[in-house]
């Protein structure tokens, strides 16, 4: 990749600058534009992924820009991830209103912005949907992270269950990044053969707690909050794998963050279904044929994010 690749991050914390690690190990950016509140922590964040540049298989630049926001317009990607996880107190609401102080303070210099915004902090699905109202961006340019991670603990679940290698399980969590969010479970499969196949033919190992392995997906997120108080390596890699989508315009196929538009009957806000991803966001969706029990779960997903989104509402 000889072009100059921009990439910024707002916010320098557990989960930002474990997002600038991985970019960089992936090779991913010739140039990274570090934003947080605290300069003592952008500062130190920044010489310590410069130390490491000799280990990088692509060497780049890395700035403090401190709170210079007009400084990310240029960036080709923008990862945000500013919030304050302390608050959360294992309830991603918990987040809502100091992360939607901190995205009033940034998203409105982004009117005009041409590239992409990948956004992490939580609530994801309400944050998404301010960056999209606050910054007038197409919102085909904001990408939530939203159940891309979940759908990755569902396979860590379903890998612990049968065995089997979880990059060969196609099983995607939708809706709400948080306690809403369910498994589509009329889509998942093993290799090619659907797992209502697989149920018959070895009931011995793939006759599941389905109602358990969901919500060790949902709640995975947690086992990891209650030891150190916040994930890292797990919502790091999945806005990395978002970014990369983004940068080699790859077309990924991945459960994300968009703006619903009169899909499954949600408009308005931004929930997780299957979005193709590429150079230019989110380029078209991929909605799923979904049960009527899946159907309601998304439902009543969409009616707790709206409620969210309503006591926030500043546009």
């Amino acid at each position: 990749m000889g072009m100059v690749t921009k990439i910024g991050i707002i916010g320098m914390g557990h989960v930002g600058a474990h997002v600038a690690n991985a970019i960089l190990y992936q090779g991913l950016a010739s140039e990274i534009y570090c934003v947080d509140s605290i300069e003592s922590k952008v500062a130190c964040e920044v010489n310590d992924l410069q130390d490491a540049m000799p280990f990088y298989p692509r060497q780049a630049r890395v700035y403090n820009c401190h709170e210079n926001y007009d400084e990310l317009l240029a960036c080709d990607v923008v990862v945000n991830a500013a919030g304050h996880v302390a608050q959360s107190a294992g309830n991603r609401d918990g987040e809502l209103f100091c992360t939607a102080e901190e995205t009033k303070k940034w998203a409105p210099h982004f009117q005009g912005y041409e590239g992409v915004v990948v956004t992490v902090s939580n609530p994801c699905d309400v944050i998404a949907t301010m960056i999209w109202k606050l910054a007038g961006l197409d919102p085909r340019r904001v990408i939530g992270s939203g159940t891309a991670l979940d759908s990755a603990r569902l396979r860590h679940a379903l890998w612990a269950e049968t065995g089997c290698n979880p990059n060969s399980i196609t099983s995607w969590m939708m809706g709400e990044h948080g306690a809403s969010q369910f498994a589509a479970w009329s889509h998942v499969s093993f290799g090619a053969t659907p797992l209502a196949e697989l149920e018959k033919s070895d009931p011995e190992r793939f006759s599941l707690d389905k109602d358990a392995v969901e919500e060790a997906a949902r709640r995975g997120g947690y086992v990891t909050y209650a030891g150190k108080g916040c994930t890292e390596y797990s919502i790091a890699n999945a806005a990395t794998e978002l970014v990369k989508a983004v940068v080699q315009d790859s077309k990924l196929i991945t459960p994300c963050g968009t703006l619903l538009e009169d899909v499954y009957g949600g408009s308005g806000h931004f929930t997780s279904i299957p979005c193709v991803v590429g150079k230019d966001g989110v380029e078209r969706t991929f909605p799923l044929a979904l049960s009527e029990v899946e159907q309601a779960s998304f439902h009543a997903s969409c009616a707790h994010i709206q409620e969210n989104v309503e006591k926030i509402r500043c546009w």
